[in-house]
């Protein structure tokens, strides 16, 4: 049986970082967690004019280790149960960091990824394991004096970041409440901010978010042009320094297509995060839709707002399958 709840308290486990409410609420004010004897799966309301769209920020936390069958069981159910009471018109692509074991039926079901790496306080441990052509570049940076140091100025880092996302022609850029929210709500206990400088010059920042295992590079920008070696020696610092003084032992970068044609311009994103020795860790997302005449008018609606804006809008489950050579066919 699947309940709906609205306040951690009433979780009797400890949750990952994306499933807290610390976190939730700085999504959106409409959050919880589908809850069963065996599962959890926390997600964010967003109603936008008439339109309600759930997103998932986890795969389904696992509370007996239950099997996979039992997890496609939760999911068919929690479909069923949001349709009975009517929750949301349709389930929109989850985040980044939610990658199932399994999927619901008459879902839109495609292959996701994330590059995760452990980290340790030894800077020449992690060193070790870039690529050596990436290797040379990091001690060359180190040699020039390029310098990595936390910063606590957020205004600096989200414009950089927002102007990086603009220049790769990302159609959502980050929004300034919510980013200036989570600041405010879990800096530093739960997010902190770096930056790598060469010559007076800022070469690019970094924000990750933390629990009491992983750090999660959530957000990433840098001039068009940084100093070769700078943004790996950038990550080298954050990961040294989460392992060293909050005893993290991952580090996961967030979201990858498992098998992205080589030439994409986003290619080369993930290939940066491969460089550091990281590995691909693989599942599935998906999406539902319960009211198709809602979905279509959302997403028109999102098409016309953001052409107004010179944006062309592509939805993002069709952009990354474009990016896939099986276009993320389970």
């Amino acid at each position: 049986m699947i309940k709906l709840i609205k306040k951690e308290n009433e979780i009797d486990i400890s949750l990952p970082f994306f499933a807290q409410e610390k976190y939730l609420e700085t999504k959106s004010p409409n959050y919880g967690w589908f809850v069963s004897e065996n599962f959890i799966l926390p997600f964010v309301l967003f109603t936008t004019y008439i339109f309600k769209r759930i997103v998932f920020t986890t795969e389904l936390i696992n509370k007996h280790n239950s099997s996979i069958e039992e997890e496609i069981a939760f999911l068919n159910n929690m479909q069923d149960y949001i349709k009975k009471n009517n929750i949301c018109d349709f389930i929109h692509k989850p985040q980044p960091s939610a990658i199932f074991r399994a999927y619901p039926k008459n879902a839109n079901a495609f292959r996701w990824g994330t590059f995760q790496l452990p980290i340790d306080s030894d800077f020449d441990n992690m060193l070790v394991k870039v690529s050596s052509s990436q290797r040379k570049y990091v001690r060359h940076a180190i040699r020039d004096n390029v310098t990595i140091t936390k910063t606590d100025d957020y205004e600096e880092v989200y414009n950089l970041c927002n102007e990086t996302l603009s220049r790769q022609k990302i159609q959502l850029l980050i929004d300034k409440e919510e980013f200036t929210h989570q600041y405010k709500n879990l800096h530093p206990q739960n997010m902190i901010m770096f930056k790598a400088t060469y010559e007076n010059e800022v070469q690019g920042v970094i924000v990750i978010f933390f629990d009491d295992n992983t750090a999660f590079a959530e957000y990433a920008g840098s001039i068009p042009r940084p100093k070769n070696g700078s943004l790996k020696l950038l990550h080298l610092y954050a990961m040294q320094y989460l392992a060293q003084n909050h005893n993290l032992t991952n580090f996961d970068f967030l979201g990858a297509v498992p098998d992205i044609i080589e030439d994409a311009k986003e290619s080369g994103i993930q290939k940066f995060k491969k460089e550091f020795g990281a590995e691909i860790k693989e599942g599935y997302q998906f999406t539902v839709i319960f009211k198709p005449i809602k979905y279509f008018l959302f997403n028109f609606t999102l098409k016309m707002h953001l052409l107004s804006k010179g944006v062309k809008y592509v939805d993002p489950v069709e952009r990354d399958r474009r990016l896939s050579k099986s276009r993320l066919k389970v």
